[in-house]
């Protein structure tokens, strides 16, 4: 398990190098290929590995807002690499995880989405992360 100062450097560096803290542009700048599926009413996405090639599936019936940060959350697993052998990330599963591949993969979420704000001109966490579209369950991910 990966620490979180190691989890934020790395989506700080991630988000350095691609020059942006989009996760769809983040996948098109490294090669991670992303595909839309139908994976049923309770899906978001998932994150798998086909032959050393990084693959992020997204519902294709998510919305933008939730391709957006479910596409952070699954980079989250490739960038920590977690393998294949993590869970799916569902609207049932949307919650605080305070260990895990889940935990380490919603932090480096937040952590991308954020990269380069100034945290402090938000009077609440709710007005940041509906400014940056992050979801608000993920508030307790954010340090202000």
């Amino acid at each position: 398990m990966r620490n979180s100062d190691w989890i934020k450097k790395k989506a700080q560096e991630v988000v350095h190098n691609a020059g942006t803290n989009n996760p769809m542009k983040i996948c098109e700048e490294n090669g991670i290929y992303v595909c839309h599926q139908d994976l049923g009413k309770a899906f978001l996405g998932h994150y798998t590995n086909f032959r050393r090639i990084p693959l992020i599936t997204l519902s294709s019936r998510n919305n933008e807002f939730e391709d957006t940060y479910t596409c952070g959350h699954e980079l989250g697993h490739h960038y920590c690499e977690h393998g294949n052998n993590t869970e799916w990330l569902s609207k049932h599963n949307l919650k605080f995880n305070t260990w895990g591949s889940e935990y380490e993969a919603n932090l480096f979420m937040v952590n991308v989405m954020l990269a380069g704000v100034d945290l402090s001109e938000f009077e609440t966490k709710e007005q940041l992360l509906k400014t940056y579209g992050i979801p608000l369950w993920a508030a307790r991910y954010v340090e202000i």
